[in-house]
């Protein structure tokens, strides 16, 4: 049985550390609280809102939300545009949107589910004529579907006050975004391109304006864990997963949303990846403990072997996007309970910690 006992400090990526002075990123010891239990039959809700991009009182009624990992799962959005979509805890999901005519699919983020409902998952849908005119502004490749030859990565580096509010409150709000920030992406591609105060995406446009929006045009295929950083304001990360064809919009109150100081990413947005078993095995007279994962993204394991508050064995492997094990050899000794702790890390940096029981065979 896999116990989760935490989230550890926020670290900071090789290439970003010289913005650690200003974040105070290294100081914060941040600790993120334990996660509300799962449903009784180890589930969670995710739901929000289907709302026309730039008009954020055009509500879509009767658009399908599906999801790429579980194509079995499906919900309707109600005449106020609002869906409810039970999924399985503790796995990587991608929600998309399947809109009514006029309008266009667009992706989420991809989460990882922790044992807490995902709430205000909003999808931001263009109409036909935002999407050609952002699509002709931008100079994104058009294929004869009519999506595009690559992948389009949006989000925006949201205020913290447009988080865990009502939808009205968020409306309100708006312009959500913060001003200042620059952003990137690991592995890199190109840009991105900001979005100007009149929510038009402008080259000239160095970091994000008060509208906060950010996209890449032309992205390929793969798994990209996404970053802000501004002199005064943390932000959390978030991971896109892209295919030709895809638009991405990771959009408020998640993608690259502000933290309040202090404050840990939520844990759906980080680390999108799961222990999927740890077993003892044996190969002719040697012992070993196989730690299997299933991951999203491309993240680091460390796994580390105790006994008696001892440590007796360990390793450290990049894994994934995929299935992937490492590998922790049983010293010869060694017999009885011992406990694996297994840290996983993401591109950001952010981490989670799993620990495991498992009893040695002489």
């Amino acid at each position: 049985m896999l116990v989760r006992i935490g989230q550890e400090v926020q670290e900071v990526p090789r290439r970003l550390r010289r913005w650690a002075p200003v974040l105070g990123v290294f100081a914060a010891g941040l600790a993120l609280a334990a996660p509300a239990p799962a449903h009784d039959d180890g589930s969670v809700t995710i739901s929000g809102r289907a709302y026309a991009f730039n008009h954020m009182d055009t509500f879509l009624a009767g658009a399908t939300i599906k999801v790429r990992e579980f194509p079995k799962l499906s919900a309707i959005t109600n005449a106020s545009g609002d869906y409810a979509l039970e999924l399985p805890d503790d796995a990587n999901v991608t929600p998309y949107i399947e809109p009514p005519d006029g309008y266009n699919q667009i992706d989420l983020q991809t989460f990882h589910t922790r044992g807490k409902d995902i709430e205000n998952a909003n999808f931001q849908t263009p109409a036909d004529f935002e999407y050609g005119a952002l699509s002709a502004i931008l100079g994104v490749p058009i294929g004869p579907d009519g999506r595009p030859e690559q992948c389009v990565i949006v989000t925006t580096a949201s205020a913290r006050n447009v988080r865990g509010v009502p939808y009205e409150t968020f409306h309100e709000r708006t312009p959500h975004g913060v001003a200042g920030a620059t952003a990137g992406t690991l592995p890199e591609v190109p840009g991105p391109t900001y979005f100007n105060e009149f929510v038009i995406p402008d080259p000239s446009e160095t970091s994000t304006s008060e509208d906060g929006g950010i996209v890449w045009t032309e992205v390929p295929a793969g798994t990209y864990r996404i970053w802000a950083l501004h002199p005064t304001t943390r932000f959390s990360s978030f991971l896109a997963t892209c295919e030709k064809g895809r638009v991405v919009n990771a959009n408020p109150p998640w993608g690259t949303y502000e933290l309040a100081p202090g404050e840990a990413p939520l844990g759906a947005s980080i680390v999108a990846s799961s222990v999927s078993d740890v077993g003892v095995k044996r190969s002719g007279g040697d012992r070993r403990v196989v730690v299997e994962l299933d991951s999203a993204e491309a993240i680091t394991v460390r796994a580390g072997l105790r006994q008696d508050g001892k440590r007796i064995g360990g390793v450290t492997k990049e894994v994934g996007p995929g299935v992937d094990s490492v590998t922790i050899p049983v010293r010869e000794s060694a017999e009885g309970k011992a406990e694996v702790r297994i840290k996983l890390r993401d591109a950001a940096a952010d981490k989670v910690v799993e620990t495991v029981k498992v009893k040695l065979p002489s």
